[in-house]
């Protein structure tokens, strides 16, 4: 069993290296292998709840070295989000340890069949976000001095640090799609400006010239400022966008 010095140091780093990241798999792969560590357990899975099909999924699982298969498979499963001792702490929202996992009626054995695992114990706390709960972190099979109260107790702190940094990153990313989008959006309307005043200036002159007009009174043509606003339009654009691809890490 972990001392209170060892629970408030694991959580401080785990905190602080959490704070750094923006993208959503390296956070996740960092989050599941340092709670893996932290409870010296076989592996350690997050399951997310996809609401519109209200099923569990796995964005990522952090297994021992010997079962590297068994996290790609992982990846693929998909099973209902009130099944399972995953399902029952979702709706609970509530922290347990299961000691015998093949004896509990809450057990769902699809995902074990699916992965080719063995999961015979198992930590499981709720990851709250100020929405609900998001999902939840599973500790498959922990070692063996990782199962007391206090151990649940830093389990649930872990998994409310690691659904508040999943939060802000998936921000982030939202916000960075937002903001590539808006770049693509200006640097085609800014193209395109640029592209129909050069045809409206050009027009303007082949025809000016076409009538053997006074080059003089080019400038009084209506059509040929309004070619010229476009230019400086669209190169505007095309400048705000390239400005944000230097301004911003996205």
């Amino acid at each position: 069993m972990t001392t209170a010095a060892d629970r408030l140091h694991v959580l401080y780093d785990v905190n602080r290296r959490l704070a750094a990241f923006t993208d959503l798999d390296e956070l996740l792969l960092y989050a599941t292998r340092r709670t893996r560590e932290v409870f010296a357990a076989e592996g350690c899975g997050l399951l997310l709840v996809e609401r519109q099909r209200n099923e569990f999924y796995f964005p990522v699982a952090s297994q021992t070295a010997a079962s590297p298969a068994s996290a790609a498979r992982l990846s693929e499963i998909r099973f209902p989000a009130d099944k399972g001792i995953a399902g029952w702490v979702l709706a609970h929202d509530e922290t347990i340890f299961v000691e015998d996992t093949i004896n509990d009626p809450r057990f769902y054995p699809g995902v074990d069949q699916k992965s080719q695992a063995a999961t015979h114990s198992l930590l499981c706390a709720p990851l709250r976000s100020q929405a609900g709960n998001i999902g939840v972190i599973e500790v498959i099979n922990p070692g063996s001095t990782s199962r007391g109260r206090e151990d649940l107790e830093l389990l649930e702190t872990l998994a409310a640090d690691i659904a508040l940094a999943y939060e802000k990153a998936a921000l982030y990313e939202q916000l960075r799609g937002e903001v590539i989008s808006l770049r693509q959006a200006s640097t085609i309307a800014g193209s395109g400006l640029v592209g129909v005043g050069l045809v409206c200036c050009l027009g303007t002159v082949l025809g000016h010239m076409a009538w053997a007009l006074p080059l003089s009174e080019l400038p009084t043509r209506p059509v040929l400022w309004v070619g010229a606003a476009a230019i400086l339009a669209g190169s505007g654009l095309v400048a705000v966008a390239r400005g944000w691809l230097r301004s911003t890490r996205f």
